[in-house]
């Protein structure tokens, strides 16, 4: 299956009352990830998550924000949309690839996604984030945030759900910085930062001992968290 087929494979049972659920038990990295982008949330009002499947991070996010949903999977839209009327939240609900959005250039304050980019070749990379960056007025910001395959209990399970065929998610590549692709993309790197230690470990929950063994090798390794996330900006 190619990710586009992947994904709807992903999601096709879920219901509006799964993403209402997620929300009232959001994963560790949707809180610390909200928590980061309402920090800026002083300066900015207008944003956009882009490839936002279920969108709960957005949903989390202080309702000052104007939030417009984006992803090219109609189920994940009509997910996120009726979780949001049951929530009494508002939003613009958007059905578009994200190589090509519908939106005038400088368009949102900020534009952010997680577990997305790396599920892209360098290349493509680079036209994602060109398009961010279009969409991106000049003094917004970019949040993009992938697993930490530089930690090793992440890379570990990584490895070893696919190799017994326990992996559900599209093929990832491995990523530290973006420093070229962002550099390609004519914008700049301006942090970045590792969320969600605690989850990391949960990620060896399909082998108990190893988990465990893990969490006690972290106190002599510290292993770094599951979310690494690039604050961005666009070049000078």
């Amino acid at each position: 299956m190619n990710q586009e087929e992947i994904w709807a494979e992903y999601i096709k049972d879920l219901t509006v009352e799964d993403v209402v659920d997620n929300y009232n038990n959001p994963a560790i990295f949707q809180k610390e990830l909200k928590d980061l982008i309402e920090q800026y949330s002083k300066l900015y009002k207008n944003t956009i998550e882009v490839g936002c499947e279920t969108g709960v991070t957005s949903l989390l996010m202080d309702d000052s924000f104007s939030k417009t949903f984006l992803d090219l999977n109609p189920l994940a839209i009509d997910l996120v949309q009726g979780a949001a009327n049951k929530l009494g939240k508002s939003g613009t609900f958007i059905v578009a690839d994200m190589f090509d959005m519908p939106f005038d250039d400088k368009s949102f304050d900020v534009v952010f996604n997680a577990g997305v980019i790396e599920h892209f070749t360098k290349s493509e990379r680079i036209d994602a984030l060109s398009e961010y960056a279009r969409i991106l007025k000049d003094e917004g910001v970019i949040f993009i945030g992938f697993p930490n395959h530089y930690s090793v209990p992440y890379r570990l399970a990584y490895v070893l759900r696919n190799l017994f065929k326990k992996w559900p998610y599209p093929e990832e590549y491995k990523i530290y910085d973006m420093k070229e692709e962002i550099a390609k993309s004519n914008m700049v790197l301006e942090n970045r930062v590792v969320l969600s230690k605690k989850s990391v470990f949960n990620w060896l929950s399909f082998a108990k001992p190893l988990e465990k063994l893990f969490i006690l090798l972290d106190k002599v390794f510290n292993f770094e968290g599951y979310l690494v996330v690039l604050i961005v900006r666009k070049g000078g």
